[in-house]
């Protein structure tokens, strides 16, 4: 019962009274949060390991646990599949016969945890050596999940990692664990591993039941790599291809229907908006929800700050270019898109042309795309910029860019493959051009996309390019080279940089 306080002033002290009760019960709730950390780490403790559909490796083969060894990070949109691939390791651990006790997994977005307690990461690691002691000595394998809602994890993981027996897995899917600020709390001691959502083949190994009797997306891999797919196998290999497309990579959504899967993906980008963009600058998630659309539904296309505050505006947003330039900069560390840039020889990327954005996955572009429009070209085209971007992974910056022709004509090539400036040596020679089109079979286009690599075949001196296509295939003869014409399913699980 509440304390009766007679006289005008009994409001104002029931109010501070209130207010006092409040704080104890607070400190209590997190004393005893505190406190249960035991009963979470022996809860993580005897959790079993997950079995997962297994995710093509990021990671190179990885130390045994000693001091000094180099914090993995793993980053990538939310939902994107990290969780499951540090189950995919732990799995493979155990099958090396690592003990389950020296393997320790903990979620640091469990809504049980005192997230505002400074020391927490601290706390949870310190219970579980108190609990399996023999792990610090002999030394673990740690796995922290989710570690961005965590105070102080750059420090105390770069100080964990220098002074104890381990190999230290961390994840991150926001903002605040970007590339930039992971340079900078880590000065070289981390290796940084992106996790995009599924590559068409790892698609296939959800889908396998779609394929012909007999079948995996391993054995069809193989067949398309030895030239001997069956015809039966095209024929699925197709129609998957084109789910692709409209269901995306992202691996919490391929068994779900399509009403579902297009509610979750776009809580997905309702999520980066307002957690990602929202909560770390002073605009509204309504705003940052509808910057993220724009880009969505115009990927593929040249895209500046100009145009997406122009856009904003026009919908009724009050916005500067300030807030703007930021907000595209959180959506891109969110892994919500990537940029690409025209081809250049210097130090820094082309300036000519609005760079392209590509969003991260074909069917969260789809999931936001309006109902009155087809874009199937504009899906494929991410689809192969993300396949790319899969195999030019460990290379140096800006080694996949866009290619412009110099001059009044300005044709274009959608992708330029090759390493653009050497630092002290000479700028690397590009060795790859790729373009893209849902179909080459009007004159029309065949003689766009023919003439533009034929350009860049005249500019840059290669002799061979392709086009990457829904479902063509063949040559196409061009004056100063050979065009390639390759269906995007078969060059997808091709594996080959090149045709």
């Amino acid at each position: 019962m509440l304390p009766y306080f007679p006289g005008p002033e009994r409001n104002g002290l029931l109010y501070i009274f209130c207010k006092r009760m409040d704080a104890i019960m607070y400190s209590d709730r997190e004393s005893g949060s505190m406190n249960g950390l035991n009963e979470l780490v022996s809860e993580r403790l005897h959790q079993g390991i997950p079995q997962v559909i297994e995710r093509d490796d990021i990671m190179e083969a990885l130390p045994q646990p000693a001091c000094f060894n180099r914090v993995q990070i793993v980053c990538g949109m939310r939902r994107s599949g990290k969780a499951f691939y540090l189950f995919q390791i732990m799995n493979r651990l155990l099958k090396r016969g690592v003990s389950s006790n020296r393997i320790f997994y903990f979620d640091f977005s469990d809504d049980r945890l005192p997230v505002s307690e400074p020391h927490l990461m601290d706390a949870v690691l310190e219970e579980y050596w108190r609990q399996v002691p023999e792990a610090r000595i002999q030394g673990c394998y740690l796995f922290l999940d989710e570690v961005q809602g965590c105070p102080r994890w750059q420090g105390t993981c770069r100080r964990v990692a220098e002074n104890e027996n381990v190999t230290l897995y961390i994840t991150g899917s926001s903002s605040k664990v970007s590339e930039e600020g992971i340079a900078t709390d880590f000065r070289g001691r981390a290796h940084v591993h992106e996790m995009l959502p599924c590559s068409f083949k790892e698609f296939l190994r959800f889908h396998e039941e779609v394929l012909p009797e007999g079948a995996t997306a391993e054995s069809c891999v193989e067949d398309v790599r030895m030239d001997a797919i069956s015809p039966q196998e095209r024929t699925a290999l197709e129609a998957l291809f084109d789910r692709y497309l409209i269901v995306g990579g992202f691996p919490g959504v391929q068994r779900d229907s399509a009403a579902a899967r297009l509610e979750v993906l776009q809580g997905y980008v309702r999520d980066v908006g307002s957690r990602d963009v929202a909560d770390r600058i002073s605009v509204a998630p309504s705003l940052a929800h509808q910057a993220a659309l724009f880009i969505l539904r115009n990927t593929s296309c040249e895209t500046s700050v100009n145009i997406v505050k122009e856009a904003l505006q026009e919908g009724g947003g009050s916005i500067g270019w300030e807030t703007t330039a930021q907000m595209i900069q959180l959506l891109e560390q969110a892994y919500l898109f990537f940029e690409v840039h025209d081809y250049s020889r210097g130090m820094l990327p082309s300036r000519r042309n609005p760079p392209k954005l590509y969003a991260v996955d074909p069917g969260l572009a789809f999931s936001v795309s309006r109902a009155s429009r087809e874009d199937a070209g504009k899906r494929l085209e991410p689809a192969v910029y993300l396949e790319l971007k899969r195999r030019m992974a460990g290379r140096r910056a800006d080694s996949i860019s866009s290619w412009t022709e110099p001059g009044k004509r300005g044709r274009k090539v959608d992708f330029l493959v090759g390493e653009s400036f050497a630092g002290e040596a000479a700028a690397a020679e590009p060795y790859l051009l790729l373009q893209t089109s849902l179909s080459p079979a009007s004159d029309k286009t065949r003689s766009r996309e023919t003439s533009s690599l034929d350009a860049a075949f005249e500019t840059t001196g290669l002799s061979e390019g392709s086009i990457v296509t829904l479902r063509e295939e063949g040559t196409a003869p061009a004056e100063h080279g050979q065009i390639h014409i390759i269906p995007a399913w078969k060059w997808s699980l091709s594996g080959k940089e090149a045709f």
